[in-house]
């Protein structure tokens, strides 16, 4: 128990550091004073060096930690639903699931999507596809994992739905026309 809780402890060190690490350095050569000075409040940096550590380089850090987390987390999650330890987004077919909704508000739709008098538009339009494409496959897969006991199975179903969205995804490349596939990709 005691060992589990030192690794955790250093985990986190270097969690921390790692993200100081990312706000201190960048392409602006910023003096590690001022950027201590920025993030500690102070008003007597330069005025481009506060934009850049506030509004660029801790958010991009701050969103990498979230984010590193979010998707570990999700894959613990997802190895834990299906019992599988090699249970994955892209094994499992969700990736193409996701890339196959992008694919078809692009390709199909022009770039948007609109439900009754609700519509969404370039960025939330590819956003919202992906997490609906994402979320039909994994309810998908998870609907097939209290039908199908063997894990080999599933492995396998995952690969096929995986295939079979890459597959609608080629066929929506052939008849699209040249500038819809350019914005797809």
């Amino acid at each position: 128990m005691k060992h589990e809780a030192l690794i955790f402890f250093m985990a986190g060190i270097g969690a921390v550091a790692l993200l100081l690490l990312n706000v201190f350095n960048g392409a602006v050569n910023i003096p590690m004073s001022s950027v201590w000075s920025i993030l500690c409040g102070g008003s007597d940096t330069n005025a481009s060096w506060r934009f850049i550590i506030l509004e660029s380089r801790l958010p991009q850090a701050i969103t990498a930690l979230l984010t590193g987390g979010a998707l570990s987390v999700c894959g613990l999650m997802l190895q834990a639903v299906f019992r599988n330890p090699l249970a994955d987004p892209s094994i499992l077919g969700i990736s193409s699931g996701s890339g196959l909704g992008v694919a078809l508000v692009m390709l199909f739709f022009g770039g948007g999507i609109s439900i009754c008098n609700l519509s969404f538009g370039g960025f939330a339009a590819v956003l919202a596809a992906a997490f609906v494409g994402a979320m039909l496959v994994t309810l998908l897969m998870f609907t097939l994992s209290g039908i199908i006991r063997s894990n080999a199975m599933l492995l396998i179903v995952g690969v096929m739905t995986g295939y079979l969205s890459s597959s609608v995804i080629m066929l929506l490349n052939f008849f699209a026309s040249a500038d819809g596939v350019r914005a797809y990709m």
